[in-house]
């Protein structure tokens, strides 16, 4: 028999967690409402300053009851986006699907267990598995941000085939490299059964790096908004872009451009300022990859250095246009 794990996802916004709630029952009766009934004490929510997030109580096995377990000794999933605190035994936790390629098949129905909203009731989230690779699942129940450490449970088994993770968010067409008008969403959840490695966690050096992969995904952001305006009217928007690793730059260039200049002049200032930005793409990341010990915040990065580098492109196409009018 093994021992139980309270297990979800993004770890680095759970760890400020200021409140666990237990989940609220919802309404309507069908078979993910009686799910709710059976599991509802092995739903827990979590609230912190940076978002809120769900976990749960599952059975992963690796003890055997009477064994002594370390209670709250945390870990991080290799390779997946799964945190996992150790509980005593006791009470009737989740079941995981074991080898989800053999017992789950595409279109099988699911139900995702969320928190609605934040508000800490749970939100029966219905769907479909709509693809099984060799860590995830990807299913079409529209879990959002909050969701984040549900179970995906495979509806004809009441068994957990996964963890509702994050969402796919392609904002650029990958051949013109253009910002797309609608993003494209798809949303994923790793499965439990693949985990191979738990990386033991040091709370102080896991916060360290949480705030360095967050300041990263914070420019990011910042960059975007940029591109989207300055793409409007080929303006600025006063006091939008206050990011401290940009504004003073903004400011200067935005400065510069209320100056009386030749077209020349104003063109070398653009492609100066252009190149700033270009730059910027690349020098944060660079150096965290040398710093960031967790897989878990490895693999942040590389979505970073994957959206960075459609940014630099853009960046790039605005440079060589401005070298053709100087």
């Amino acid at each position: 028999m093994g021992f139980l794990a309270l297990i979800g996802a993004r770890g680095a916004d759970a760890i400020g967690a200021t409140s666990l709630q237990s989940a609220s029952e919802p309404g309507p009766s069908s078979a993910a409402a009686d799910l709710v009934k059976m599991h509802r004490n092995n739903l827990v929510f979590v609230s912190g300053n940076d978002g809120s997030g769900s976990v749960f109580v599952a059975n992963l096995g690796g003890a055997k009851y009477g064994a002594k377990v370390s209670v709250g000794a945390p870990t991080i999933a290799v390779g997946h986006d799964i945190f996992r605190m150790q509980l005593g035994p006791g009470g009737t936790p989740l079941e995981i699907v074991q080898g989800v390629d053999e017992n789950v098949a595409i279109d099988d129905e699911i139900v995702v267990l969320g928190n609605a909203e934040g508000a800490g009731v749970i939100n029966t989230i219905k769907g479909r598995v709509v693809g099984i690779g060799p860590q995830l699942v990807e299913v079409n129940a529209p879990f959002q941000p909050g969701n984040s450490g549900s179970p995906i449970i495979q509806l004809k088994t009441g068994k957990v085939i996964g963890v509702a993770t994050y969402l796919s968010i392609k904002k650029y067409d990958p051949a013109t490299k253009e910002i797309l008008k609608t993003p494209v969403v798809r949303r994923f959840g790793y499965r439990i059964d693949s985990v191979k490695n738990w990386q033991p966690v040091n709370w102080r050096t896991f916060l360290t790096q949480a705030a360095e992969i967050q300041n990263i995904e914070k420019l990011t952001t910042d960059l975007d908004k940029f591109l989207i305006d300055v793409a409007d009217d080929s303006k600025i928007s006063s006091g939008v872009h206050t990011n401290p690793a940009i504004k003073s730059r903004i400011d200067q260039w935005q400065a510069s451009r209320n100056q009386h200049q030749s077209p020349k002049d104003a063109a070398a200032a653009d492609q100066n300022f252009i190149s700033f930005l270009k730059v910027a793409c690349r020098a944060d990341t660079m150096a965290a990859r040398q710093r960031l010990t967790y897989d878990y915040f490895q693999r942040r990065l590389t979505e970073q250095e994957r959206d960075r580098a459609s940014i630099a492109e853009i960046f790039d196409k605005i440079i060589k246009e401005l070298q053709k009018d100087r």
